[in-house]
């Protein structure tokens, strides 16, 4: 289906069997929409964190479906630690995350990907869709950075080189 609608991958996918997917560009629902079909394409078993609020009847049951997993955002619930647990305990599993927390603009990013990734020791793989050139790209999987200042840096750098659904609703 991916290929079908006129998409093609850049870059390969992770081996590891573990890992923290960063999703950026995120600016629209299309985000979501292109970002599963790579996924299904590449035939990985990743689970996507989305705010609960999309939990409702019936939506709860595509979510569940989909390997959306719920975030309340609202209260602390301690989401980190919750996550290098689950991390700790199985030997495969892996976790999209889009560190710029909505589609609207916003000058940084969510840390939670940076301390779920050090915390667990696991890799960070950046990707994302380029709407203009009809492209998912992957990046080479790597360990977090020195600090969230740093790694931070680098997403919004790969960010910029890709052409989100809504430009202005993230970094240029």
């Amino acid at each position: 289906m991916f290929e079908l609608l006129g998409w093609r991958m850049i870059g390969e996918p992770p081996t590891e069997r573990k890992y923290i997917f960063v999703g950026v560009p995120h600016t629209s629902n299309w985000d979501f929409f292109y970002g599963w079909l790579a996924i299904q394409a590449l035939d990985l078993n990743v689970k996507i964190f989305a705010k609960d609020v999309f939990f409702i009847w019936p939506i709860k049951y595509v979510c569940a479906f989909l390997g959306v997993l719920p975030v309340n955002r609202r209260t602390r619930t301690n989401f980190v630690d919750s996550v290098v647990n689950q991390l700790d305990q199985t030997d495969q599993l892996r976790f999209l995350i889009t560190p710029e927390g909505t589609r609207s603009y916003e000058s940084t990013l969510k840390s939670g990907y940076y301390h779920i990734a050090r915390k667990a020791n696991v890799p960070i793989v950046i990707a994302g869709p380029n709407f203009a050139e009809k492209t998912f790209t992957i990046m080479p999987s790597r360990m977090p950075l020195a600090s969230f200042a740093e790694d931070q840096a680098q997403v919004i750098e790969f960010c910029r080189t890709q052409h989100a659904y809504h430009p202005k609703n993230t970094f240029q």
